[in-house]
């Protein structure tokens, strides 16, 4: 791998990371490593095995060929993550989420998509 191909898949682990909203300790727990490595992998200076990217994966709900470049990042994550929940939400449900959305985007006039 690349000195720029590792960056590219430090930053996107630390980004996934930090969007989820998790301490490199909790993921050091998930991973099975220790929280110096995951610190260390982030900043592009340890390498990542076949097993621990599956980890990651996992743990942050995208693919290994998001991470090492292979996919384009493509939508926001937050799209992605939504659209995963929706999918588990009955058809009820996910009528309902859909009326609240065009609720939010409709309350102040504006369209937030611009």
């Amino acid at each position: 791998m690349s000195d720029e191909a590792r960056r590219q898949l430090a930053e996107r682990l630390r980004q996934a990371r930090e969007y989820l909203g998790l301490s490199q300790e909790e993921v050091a727990q998930h991973v099975g490593m220790p929280r110096p490595a995951v610190s260390q992998i982030e900043h592009g200076n340890r390498r990542v095995d076949a097993i621990e990217l599956a980890k990651f994966s996992r743990l942050y709900q995208r693919s290994v060929s998001f991470f090492t470049g292979e996919e384009p990042i493509g939508e926001a994550p937050q799209l992605e993550l939504l659209k995963r929940a929706a999918s588990e939400l009955s058809d009820k449900d996910r009528d309902e989420v859909l009326r609240f959305a065009q609720f939010l985007k409709n309350r102040d006039g504006t369209d937030k998509s611009k």
